[in-house]
């Protein structure tokens, strides 16, 4: 084997490494950025974010989550458009890098659900109905995809639970958007509930995590079983005490199902811990205040 031959093994090899030291740094660093944006530590997520866009400043992963952040960041302000403003452009970012690509992956296929669904929650919390409907005819092929893939990975399933869910449900609960379900595959609401509940259990924290919020969402706003919701919650909440947006949300589920004495016990802990989260800004905690009044 001649050194040419030997030089050029040897320097594919270290590409490769290279490339899968990357991707696992990266991966770690993502990790790291969910973990601080479920514990409720915003500063912590906004370092990680900031580190991630020195090493990856154009990966479509340093997009998502960047758009994941100034999302987050414009709910908690109570709709702060400077925040909006750039999630969207970031938002944007992932999916016009990712839609002009030939043979969409599973990962690139999750990428862009995230991307849309982040901007399609910011338009509903902004009541902006036309743009929730624009948002949801752009990306129902996607979940469609996911809907073949459930089985490749537990990304697709989550993806496959949320549309068989609200696929079946859209026509009573969400009437603004079922017309847009016609052409598509029919859902199955008892299937969807099965492949969230699956997904609780999976190795990638993110996903199990989000299961787990889904379905307590789902059980108080479309089943109408708050004991069911409260089960959810108190897992989500026992991971992760200090995720005030949760808290609220649970707080939110009580009050709408009048239960006044969980809600004013849920206000009392809610409360303590605003006080003692010293890295909240007067706007967030103003936000917080307001969402867990009686």
């Amino acid at each position: 084997m001649n050194f040419v031959k030997i030089h050029f093994i040897l320097y594919t090899l270290i590409i490769l490494f290279t490339t899968e030291l990357i991707v696992a740094q990266s991966k770690d660093i993502t990790d790291a950025y969910f973990e601080a944006a479920f514990s409720g530590n915003y500063v912590k997520a906004k370092q990680i974010l900031i580190n991630l866009k020195k090493k990856y400043p154009h990966s479509q992963k340093t997009y998502l989550i960047t758009a994941n952040y100034y999302g987050n960041a414009y709910e908690i302000s109570g709709g702060n458009d400077k925040y909006y403003l750039v999630c969207k452009k970031y938002a944007d970012y992932t999916i016009n890098s990712l839609i002009k690509k030939k043979g969409l992956n599973n990962e690139d296929v999750f990428r862009i659900i995230s991307a849309k669904s982040i901007l399609l929650k910011i338009n509903v919390q902004k009541k902006n109905y036309l743009k929730v409907a624009k948002n949801m005819q752009s990306v129902i092929r996607h979940f469609e995809y996911a809907t073949k893939h459930e089985n490749d990975d537990d990304k697709m399933k989550f993806i496959s639970g949320m549309y068989h869910y609200y696929a079946e449900t859209a026509k009573e609960d969400y009437p603004i958007i079922y017309p847009l379900l016609l052409f598509y595959p029919s859902g199955d609401k008892d299937k969807g509930l099965k492949l969230l509940k699956e997904c609780t259990h999976s190795a990638d924290k993110n996903i199990s995590i989000r299961s787990l919020l889904q379905l307590a969402l789902i059980y108080y706003r479309d089943e109408k079983n708050i004991t069911v919701a409260e089960n959810y919650f108190n897992v989500l909440l026992k991971i992760y005490p200090n995720n005030l947006v949760w808290q609220t949300e649970y707080f939110k589920a009580l009050k709408k199902y009048n239960k006044t004495k969980e809600c004013t016990i849920r206000q009392g802990i809610i409360e303590q811990k605003i006080k003692e989260n010293l890295l909240l800004t007067e706007e967030q905690k103003n936000y917080f205040i307001k969402k867990t009044e009686l």
